[in-house]
């Protein structure tokens, strides 16, 4: 499946695996957590490619000049960190990038952590489109064996560098990536270890190991909570409102003040599941004479509560922001309950109010 919108030479190539993993809560979540990606990648311009066959996507990815082959279980966060640090890695000269692991310790071949990789396209074309090579256990083989780094990332089978080398050596066992890191080092083609700028912007769950994914899921535990609890904007994220209307009611998430300028008289109703950030903005919000201002604590993916608040009479702006695809919430509410809440909410609202503009920055199925 395609999701074209590439401003970009960059495409990311998701290998959809999800109806391997052990149960059902681990395959729910990571779908959610997966069509959160596939909108976020939809923001920053990047095209995206779905199949459960990974050479079947190397392939389909041959016009483009880079590929980023990533699991299902991964996830791009702290904002834009990820992709800055992307653009960058591909200015560099190398075949693949990625997680590059040192596994003789159980007799088998260097793998290439499938979780995310970057493939220069031009080498691979250049070599008549190899197959990345998958996990073969009790297969005997004769490999040069890589020079690595003698100092790890972490533990003693990370190496910070890894390069051709001199002697062969048998093997029992083929990791994923073989095939790759083989043509790459008997070609002497540079291969990249990822960096801390790509590693620690990027979350993996581990899904395909049931016990792994349980020792993973606090991170969204934590984000999620985080933003519900913690969290609050003290400013808007978006630039400009692009409204040059004025309106005598705005609803508007408790997150800033760029759309205060769109009322002189009348009502402005900020609602918000962060009861923190609604303590903030009715503290810190500045007035206007003749306007009167509300605050609802209000879920809008799990209720209407908040069509309750407003006056059907005005001529309103409901400025709904990416609250049906946010990356607090997205792997708790599945892309179907996310689209469903939002279709309901503006139903409502169109039901209710005479004259209103709804807005978003956001939709639910952004890049879907």
């Amino acid at each position: 499946m395609s999701y074209p919108h590439s401003k970009s030479n960059i495409v990311f190539c998701i290998v959809n695996d999800i109806s391997t993993y052990a149960n059902d809560e681990i395959k729910s979540t990571i779908q959610n957590i997966l069509d959160f990606t596939i909108s976020n990648l939809y923001t920053k311009g990047y095209e995206t490619l779905v199949h459960t066959n990974e050479d079947w996507l190397l392939e389909a990815a041959r016009d483009y000049d880079y590929a980023v082959v990533m699991s299902p279980g991964t996830e791009y966060i702290n904002g834009d960190a990820f992709f800055k640090a992307l653009e960058d890695l591909v200015t560099k000269d190398f075949f693949i990038a990625g997680h590059v692991l040192d596994r003789t310790m159980y007799n088998a071949y260097y793998e290439l952590h499938h979780q995310c990789y970057v493939v220069n396209m031009a080498v691979y074309n250049a070599y008549k489109s190899p197959t990345v090579g998958a996990f073969e256990k009790d297969v005997q083989h004769t490999q040069l064996e890589p020079t690595r780094s003698l100092s790890n990332i972490h533990d003693d089978y990370t190496p910070k560098f890894v390069s051709k080398g001199l002697h062969k050596r048998q093997y029992s066992n083929r990791c994923h990536g073989w095939n790759f890191l083989r043509l790459a080092f008997e070609n002497n083609l540079p291969v990249v270890v990822f960096d801390d700028d790509i590693r620690n912007n990027k979350k993996h769950y581990y899904p395909e190991s049931e016990q792994d994914f349980y020792k993973n899921i606090d991170y969204i535990e934590h984000k999620f909570n985080y933003c519900k609890e913690e969290f609050v904007h003290t400013s808007n994220t978006e630039w400009t409102t692009g409204i040059n209307d004025v309106y005598e009611q705005l609803v508007l998430p408790a997150s800033g003040t760029l759309y205060l300028d769109l009322v002189n008289r009348g009502r402005v109703i900020f609602y918000d599941y962060n009861q923190r950030a609604l303590d903030y903005w009715q503290e810190n919000c500045p007035h206007k004479d003749g306007v009167e201002y509300i605050f609802v604590y209000a879920n809008l993916l799990e209720e209407l509560s908040i069509v309750d608040y407003i006056d059907p009479n005005l001529k309103t702006l409901v400025n709904l922001s990416n609250i049906f695809c946010y990356e607090g919430t997205a792997a708790k509410y599945s892309l179907q309950h996310r689209l469903l809440a939002q279709e309901n909410l503006v139903s409502a609202l169109r039901r209710k109010i005479k004259r209103v503009k709804i807005n978003f920055s956001l939709k639910a199925n952004a890049g879907h």
